[in-house]
């Protein structure tokens, strides 16, 4: 593995189509704790050079987040489960920053349709990758639901915000709330270690799906506490942004999109 000193930025090179991705090619860099606040700094950058398109799909997720609070009135359970895949499946959904910040870096033309235009050349990984998030997020999904049942019965009596106030602050049930936090966050764990650069590699190399999960876990392993640091970031974020009503997921979503691409241009050489 490389290890040593990284400039502050490494530029894309621009490319007409993807190089073939292969994992003995894929050396990972080893970086500082502090990096994490770089890649941020360098995200913020590149929603201020494409402003546009990346508040467009900003706006798109915050949408998105609000319609399934308007769920959770009728359906708590299931919105309970629809916010914690937010988190799972950010990734995915976040290809289009980081088209547009390769997109950015290569001084290619840069627009919300072409960015999802350029996305055909590896849509056949990304849906791969798409399925096996979605494996997540059902195994998310249905211990959630067996779990707020066993714990509350129905949990299709309480309204959204009800609903929370029973799992967190209610003293009768600190147990099984805690296995539900403490299940759920080694679900999320999982998912981070095979997702956290996982869609920048295919979205700027191509190649297969294995050799860039393989990537995402190295570079994990390589670098523990600043993926530590990373991941509570991330949350952080979101949670600001769910706390907003998710009016702030318009700058926050395309903010952590373009800071997950410079993130991979760190840590793979």
């Amino acid at each position: 593995m490389f290890t040593g000193s990284q400039p502050d930025f490494t530029p894309t090179p621009p490319r007409s189509a993807p190089s073939p991705l292969s994992a003995g090619r894929l050396r990972i860099r080893r970086v500082e704790l502090s990096r994490p606040f770089a890649w941020l700094r360098r995200g913020w950058g590149d929603l201020q050079r494409t402003p546009t398109a990346s508040l467009a799909y900003g706006a798109l997720f915050a949408a998105i987040g609000f319609a399934v609070l308007l769920l959770g009135d009728q359906h708590p359970r299931t919105a309970m489960a629809a916010l914690s895949g937010f988190l799972l499946v950010g990734p995915l959904l976040a290809v289009g920053f980081y088209e547009l910040s390769r997109r950015s870096a290569a001084d290619e033309p840069v627009d919300a349709v072409m960015a999802l235009t350029g996305l055909r050349r590896c849509w056949r990984p990304l849906a791969a990758y798409g399925v096996l998030l979605a494996l997540f997020y059902f195994c998310w999904e249905r211990l959630t639901v067996a779990i707020l049942a066993f714990l509350l019965g129905s949990a299709d009596l309480w309204d959204f915000v009800g609903l929370l106030r029973e799992i967190f602050l209610s003293p009768h049930h600190p147990i099984l709330a805690m296995a539900w936090i403490l299940s759920g966050g080694v679900i999320a764990a999982l998912c981070f270690l095979v997702s956290v650069i996982t869609a920048p590699v295919l979205v700027d190399r191509g190649g297969r799906l294995a050799d860039a999960v393989e990537a995402s876990i190295t570079a994990v392993s390589e670098n523990v506490f600043p993926m530590l640091l990373w991941s509570g970031l991330i949350v952080a974020l979101v949670l600001i942004g769910f706390a907003t009503i998710m009016v702030g997921l318009v700058v926050i979503v395309p903010l952590l999109g373009h800071a997950t691409w410079h993130a991979y241009r760190d840590l793979v050489e």
